[in-house]
């Protein structure tokens, strides 16, 4: 039984552990990298390049029966996976592939998202080295950028735009309030209601004609789904923002052997870590229950515990209505990553 997973990101890396050991299944991983990396640290990286080895475990370290392919997708079917290298058929089919995290700027010159930990690597030095350096956007990502910088490098002039009236907007107002409190004490400067729509040698302008100079541009605007390698299905398994449309079994409506978990689902949930591991959890799970006939497992979303970092020392923990910001949350934030990386071994 050939079970093929896309992407091997919290949710893809899951699945493969849990079903590693099974003799009567051959899996295997396709991803471009060959390890797996703890994305929500990859900010880190910012400052401290070589802390890199600390956030990514070769997939071989913890896979032992599982093929792994390094290599790009090309194109998938309700068949089978084609890549650039070979063909391979499939009875289930596990899409964890993720999101994009686009920059809405022509000119991208010296503007870069915390996507990828080698790209971050190879801006290191010019954050090194910039006077100023502008956040775009200011949800968690841009939030935690902003209070790393600011804290760690305080002599930098660091700039966060954002399009709304308040940071971490889907937070509580308590959240909201704690982190631009912390920023405003640490000398960020912040602009609300603004959206940067153009960049030009080194000036970002917002839609507000604000001209704002800075030597480099992190952009943590927003996230976008992009099934492109699916063209052969039909269009009703996208929403119109182009998520992947699952049941309550997390499988790809009218796909009953094709699974998908992770940030690229249309479920209404926070895309965090944590949901694409319970993702993870429940498709092996589903897969060996498949195999066995017996009812599958319903996914059930629940909000999750929030632990958002200020830079080392201070951060906030949210579960609503709950706030507790300070020093505890920073700690706790740590674990997390700990656990997050040595839940696979």
């Amino acid at each position: 039984m050939n079970v093929v997973i896309l992407g091997g990101g919290f949710c893809g890396a899951m699945v493969a552990k849990k079903l590693d050991r099974q003799k009567d299944l051959n899996v295997t991983l396709i991803d471009t990298r060959e390890y797996f990396e703890y994305l929500p640290s990859l900010w880190k990286l910012l400052l401290h390049p070589l802390y890199h080895q600390h956030l990514m475990i070769p997939y071989n370290k913890f896979l032992k029966r599982t093929r792994i392919i390094t290599d790009s997708l090309c194109h998938v079917t309700p068949e089978f996976i084609e890549t650039k290298k070979e063909t391979l058929p499939y009875e289930y089919l596990v899409i964890s592939t993720g999101i994009d995290y686009p920059i809405f700027l022509k000119n991208k010159k010296n503007v870069f998202t915390i996507k990828s930990g080698t790209e971050i690597i190879q801006y290191s030095e010019k954050v090194a080295n910039a006077t100023t350096i502008l956040i775009i956007g200011g949800g968690l990502i841009g939030t935690e950028v902003a209070g790393a910088l600011a804290r760690t490098v305080p002599e930098k002039q660091i700039i966060l735009i954002h399009p709304h009236d308040r940071l971490l907007e889907r937070n509580t107002k308590a959240v909201s309030q704690y982190a631009k409190k912390y920023l405003n004490e640490h000398g960020v400067q912040l602009i609300f209601n603004e959206k940067v729509i153009d960049h030009k040698r080194g000036i970002f302008i917002t839609n507000a004609q604000r001209n704002v100079k800075a030597d480099l541009g992190i952009c943590c605007a927003g996230i976008s789904a992009n099934p492109w390698f699916m063209k052969n299905f039909s269009s009703a398994v996208y929403t119109e923002h182009n998520a992947l449309k699952v049941n309550q079994f997390l499988q790809l409506e009218g796909y009953p052997n094709i699974f998908v978990g992770g940030d690229i689902t249309s479920i209404p949930e926070e895309k965090t870590a944590a949901c694409a591991d319970r993702h993870g959890h429940l498709i092996s799970e589903n897969i060996l229950r498949a195999l066995k006939q017996k009812p599958f497992i319903v996914y059930k979303p629940r909000k999750e515990p929030m632990v958002i970092s200020l830079g080392n020392g201070d951060g906030i923990l949210t579960y609503p209505p709950f706030v507790i910001p300070g020093f505890i949350p920073a700690i706790l934030k740590l674990l997390v990553e700990k656990i997050g990386i040595k839940r696979l071994f």
